[in-house]
């Protein structure tokens, strides 16, 4: 068993526990498959990517062990075991520690028998959030770090399997290619399937559009979604507040271009546009700025001065080497933060490359990046820009996607200058990115059948969705469909 302040070991024993971890798993996720796969076809991939992201955080838990000599993944895990042991030894101080203001004096609750959770993890409000969430798991894994990492990753996968439901219910021929996006990318398997706070954040972001999804287009589970969309939220602005900052704005564009759509009367929607975006620009600016202690750094009046910051240390700073780039200069004004775009964007896209890659795990991370950056320069040739315009305003799923995927890319670009970082930090762009340029190449297909039988392509028609696809009452696809 692993001790607290100890290196960090791996016995046979876990091995042997994690084998029958995994197979009690396969029984209870094959069950559910068969279960729910006749009324709802999507269920074909629950197990593989079940496996897939079980699979990501066994190989994280692997390279933090034989590759990397450290990380915020080890502190999490070594700062939780005293919590369990604490829980333990004296459950009214654990409960207290766990609920209540992680200050020194309530660090002294540990002893020398339990341990002490690391000063810096403890002392910092969003890393002891991941530390209050993961020490229910390394009680249940036996305190083994392996173990742990693995039901960490088995947990969060439930957000992204709804993130996939959402996008399989408007597009469910593109279920193969769908799944390639939101359950199999290997960066995010890897990367956001172990104890740190992107496992955490990514799970509440796929979890929170499905929540709006359900409440605003679905009309159905009204309270749970509620209780999703909250608890969600909350969950990313108290430990990464800048994604709850970018996708609250591409939610309430997603939610209102599908009322404003519905208007037929073209001089109703010019004066309604207008009123409609002063009214959600000011109340997105209003929830941000009652939020703002708890972004941090990433709230409205803070962001500036510390994007600025960033730049100006990785400019002077010889630490970062090769394993970094620099989007040059900037002065603290938006104007000057803005005209990085060019850089940032496509660097938190398609960056690193394979050139710039100085290890083999990077290079995992670099020939995706490459397969990424062949995909949207397919999308960008065979829709020849015009159509990929008329898909944005279009389709409003291919909207948010690409609006989020722009807005974080920006944002994520821009503020994470070292290449290690970076990759962990897109996670959330990923799926979204992918699955949009997805269905762009949809659409073309679409246009280019309809216009071989004579027919008019209309971007109205796939507005909800594939029109050719029978639906339930639910907004899914009707019981019986079959995938093609």
């Amino acid at each position: 068993m692993l001790q607290y302040g100890t290196k960090l070991e791996i016995h046979y024993w876990e091995y042997l526990v994690l084998l029958l971890y995994v197979v009690l798993l396969f029984l209870f996720f094959s069950r559910r498959k068969r279960l729910k796969v006749k009324s709802q076809p999507e269920y074909k991939y629950f197990v593989l990517g079940m496996f897939a992201k079980v699979f990501g955080g066994f190989t994280f838990a692997l390279l933090y062990f034989y590759w990397f000599p450290g990380g915020d993944t080890i502190s999490y895990f070594f700062s939780s075991v005293p919590m369990v042991k604490l829980l333990q030894s004296d459950p009214v101080a654990f409960f207290h520690v766990l609920f209540g203001e992680n200050t020194i004096e309530s660090r002294n609750a540990f002893t020398e028998e339990t341990g002490r959770p690391f000063m810096y993890i403890y002392l910092d409000d969003r890393q002891f959030m991941v530390v209050r969430l993961a020490t229910f798991f390394t009680l249940i894994g036996f305190n083994s770090f392996l173990i742990t990492t693995v039901i960490f990753s088995t947990f969060t996968f439930f957000g992204i399997w709804r993130l996939y439901q959402t996008m399989y219910r408007y597009f469910p021929r593109l279920h193969k290619e769908l799944a390639i996006a939101v359950l199999l990318m290997p960066n995010v398997l890897v990367w956001g399937s172990s104890i740190i706070k992107d496992s955490i954040t990514f799970s509440a972001f796929c979890f929170v559009i499905h929540a709006v999804d359900n409440l605003w287009f679905r009309k159905i589970d009204q309270v749970r979604s509620v209780v999703i969309l909250i608890v969600g939220s909350i969950l990313m602005i108290w430990i990464k507040s800048y994604i709850f900052m970018c996708l609250l704005p591409v939610m309430v564009v997603w939610i209102s271009y599908a009322r404003i759509s519905r208007i037929k009367n073209a001089a109703i929607k010019v004066i309604v546009l207008p009123v409609v975006f002063i009214i959600v620009v000011s109340g997105i600016l209003t929830v941000l700025s009652i939020f703002g202690d708890q972004f941090g750094s990433f709230s409205l009046d803070n962001a500036l001065a510390n994007i600025v910051s960033v730049q100006r240390d990785l400019a002077t700073n010889p630490e970062y080497g090769t394993n970094s780039f620099n989007v040059g200069i900037m002065e603290p004004t938006w104007a000057s933060v803005l005209s990085k775009a060019p850089i940032a964007l496509p660097a938190a896209l398609f960056r690193p490359f394979v050139t710039e890659c100085t290890n083999f795990v990077m290079l995992l991370s670099g020939f995706e990046n490459l397969l990424v950056l062949g995909l949207f320069v397919r999308v960008l040739f065979k829709s020849r820009l015009v159509f990929f315009g008329s898909a944005l305003a279009g389709n409003p799923l291919v909207l948010v996607c690409f609006s989020f995927t722009i807005l974080y890319g920006f944002v994520t670009g821009i503020t994470t200058p070292n290449f290690g970082a970076l990759v962990r930090f897109k996670i959330p762009l990923e799926p979204l990115f992918v699955s949009g340029m997805f269905i762009v190449l949809f659409l073309l297909k679409e246009r280019k059948r309809l216009r071989g039988r004579g027919e008019t392509f209309r971007f109205e028609n796939y507005r909800d969705g594939d029109p050719y696809v029978t639906r339930g009452k639910n907004g899914m696809p009707a019981p019986g469909y079959k995938l093609q």
